[in-house]
């Protein structure tokens, strides 16, 4: 860090900034450099309807706006000192010349998204040793009526916690990923940066879909999430969700296909809700239909509504648990393997359908074999016509 930060003073100038004093600000079209926090504290919030969400704090030896000034996007987020602090103000230009004429920067900016991604790391476990001491104070308990309330509390707690700390290193990769995007890569170490890059946008995507369906949830179960229903082409967007899912099919060693027979009415629908019902079913399905299985998308439509199926080949679900299945936090055991979760996308499923005014349910696939999970939306003409 030492010669990062003699890189970044050759090239600018020193800043001093009081308390409250906007740095960056979100939204703002142009990018004016980056910043090297010398002194003080900087904190990076994310305006929100509610108010301002704090993102993450930058102490003395880290640097802030480089995504910015390496793509010339928009602001994600405000940046503002939260004492007395002095930066290091880069140009743009200045910047860019730096990370061209200086390979020692590039190597401390992945230096940099490393230290990151152990935070991250910290973070995840220190969440683990949370559940697992969770799980052990419910056991501990003798009264049945006291467990259970101990687990919705505790349940709950983990909820909160998975919501507000991932949202800060799930942001510091996400910001570090496009970073390393849009800056000049040495060809020596270019194999590898490529491979780190596709492992954070992996995990980035999973804890966004993690967050997201816990926050889904709590909006759907207070009826804050307000559904943006328009007529929707299920076909496209059946197509699409497979597109994206088939690398994780390929990777499971499962064949993933439509079999979708003839043009399907349109629906009234959330297409990004509906979006996420449809990649949780098919992640679902991937998940538990071993090496060598199958899992499709079929659909057929009556004269009000149209039903979607996602069927596999897998070990199926036990008769006695297909209503249980779509229950908060529920983990299936006997005849199906145990895949480490918290057991929220189905829940998430069941309350986005319903919402819809559909139905979902679960069923043995073709022949006895795998499972099938169904689930109805209202045709956009029949909702027209009601």
């Amino acid at each position: 860090m030492e010669k990062f930060a003699k890189i970044l003073q050759q090239c600018g100038k020193k800043m001093e900034l009081s308390p409250g004093e906007v740095l960056i600000r979100q939204g703002s079209v142009s990018s004016d450099g980056v910043y090297y926090l010398e002194r003080g504290r900087l904190g990076v919030y994310r305006e929100e309807p509610d108010g301002p969400f704090l993102l993450a704090e930058i102490e003395p030896g880290e640097m802030v706006g480089e995504l910015g000034a390496t793509t010339g996007w928009l602001r994600t987020a405000t940046v503002k000192a939260e004492r007395e602090s002095q930066v290091i103000h880069v140009s743009n230009d200045d910047f860019q010349r730096a990370l061209d004429e200086a390979p020692a920067l590039m190597a401390e900016v992945i230096c940099m998204v490393g230290d990151r991604l152990t935070d991250a790391d910290v973070v995840m476990v220190a969440l683990n040793r949370s559940y697992q001491s969770a799980v052990g104070r419910v056991r501990a308990l003798r009264s049945e009526k006291e467990r259970l309330e101990e687990l919705l509390r505790l349940r709950e707690e983990l909820a909160n916690m998975i919501i507000h700390d991932l949202r800060n290193p799930l942001g510091v990769i996400a910001n570090s990923v496009e970073l390393l995007e849009h800056t000049p890569i040495v060809e020596t170490e270019l194999e590898y940066v490529t491979t780190v890059m596709a492992t954070m946008k992996r995990s980035v995507l999973r804890m966004r879909r993690l967050v997201d369906t816990l926050l889904d949830i709590a909006r759907l179960e207070n009826e804050s999430l307000k559904l943006s229903l328009q007529p929707l082409d299920l076909n496209a967007l059946i197509e699409e969700v497979i597109t994206e899912e088939l690398p994780l099919a390929e990777h499971q060693g499962v064949t993933l296909e439509s079999r979708l027979s003839t043009v399907l009415p349109k629906v009234m629908a959330d297409r990004d809700v509906l979006q996420r019902v449809l990649t949780n079913l098919l992640d679902n399905a991937l998940k538990f239909t071993p090496n060598g299985g199958q899992v499709w998308v079929e659909a057929s439509p009556d004269a009000q509504e149209v039903q979607i199926s996602i069927v596999d080949t897998g070990l199926g679900i036990p008769p006695e648990e297909r209503e249980r299945v779509f229950e908060k936090f529920t983990q299936v055991q006997g005849q199906v393997k145990l895949v480490r979760g918290l057991g929220l996308g189905l829940a998430f499923c069941r309350m986005a359908v319903e919402a819809h005014g559909g139905l979902i349910w679960v069923e043995d696939g073709p022949g006895g074999n795998g499972s099938c999970f169904a689930f109805t939306l209202p045709q956009a003409q029949a909702r027209a016509q009601a």
